[in-house]
This record gives structure tokens, C-alpha cells and sequence, in this order.
């Protein structure tokens, strides 16, 4: 959501920085967005609506291995594809990216950059 409520420059920024770039989101984040799209808190709903329509003309949905949590998914994808970055705010998703010398990217003061 992030994307959403930054700027979809954001998306063209990745593009530029990473080309040739496929965005790639585990399926199971696209059912919480829609999750949230049904929230009854408009700012959050309006949000996740709009990551919706970024997620439907940038990226490509994938189903991830069911076991685990969504952060155990994400590591297992990008441990098993040399070359993936995992976009990312979360701190500790971060760390443990990290720690299993797996890259990624991030947002810095609304500029992207490598982590």
C-alpha cells in the first residue's frame, strides 16, 4: 500500500533503476489487499484499492508455497530465484534479508534505493 500512498513514480523509478524488471506479488498479499479494499475506514479501503489497480498493470500475481508466514514465503521465493529483489518496508523483513545475503530494495526519503 506503501506505493499507493507514496506515488506510482515510484513503480517507474524501480522500472528504471532494476531493468529489465517483472514485479512479482505473492497472492496472498493481493487477497489482503482486497481484504482491506473492504475496510470500513475509507483512507485504508482507498489505499488498498489503488495498490489493486497498481498490482493489476504492473505486476504479475504468483501463488507461494502455503507453509509459513508471509515474510518465510517471500525469503523462500527470492532464496530459490538468483537475481530477485524483494521490495520491501518492513524493517524486519529487511534484517532477514540481509542476514541471508538476499537483495533488496526499499524506500529512503521517498527514493529508492538498494538494501
Amino acid at each position: 500500500m506503501i506505493l499507493a500512498e507514496k506515488s506510482s513514480r515510484i513503480v517507474d523509478d524501480m522500472e528504471e533503476l532494476l531493468a529489465p524488471v517483472v514485479f512479482v506479488v505473492p497472492s496472498s498479499v493481493v487477497e489482503e489487499l482486497n481484504r482491506l479494499s473492504r475496510s470500513k475506514f475509507v483512507k485504508r479501503s482507498k489505499l488498498a484499492s489503488l495498490a489493486l489497480r497498481i498490482v493489476r498493470d504492473h505486476m504479475q500475481v504468483r501463488q507461494m508455497p502455503s507453509s509459513g508466514s508471509a515474510d518465510d514465503q517471500i525469503i523462500s521465493y527470492a532464496r530459490s530465484r538468483p537475481g530477485v529483489f524483494v521490495a520491501t518496508m518492513d524493517s524486519e523483513l529487511r534484517r532477514r534479508l540481509t542476514k541471508e545475503n538476499l537483495k533488496c530494495i526499499t524506500l529512503s526519503t521517498d527514493k529508492v534505493v538498494l538494501c
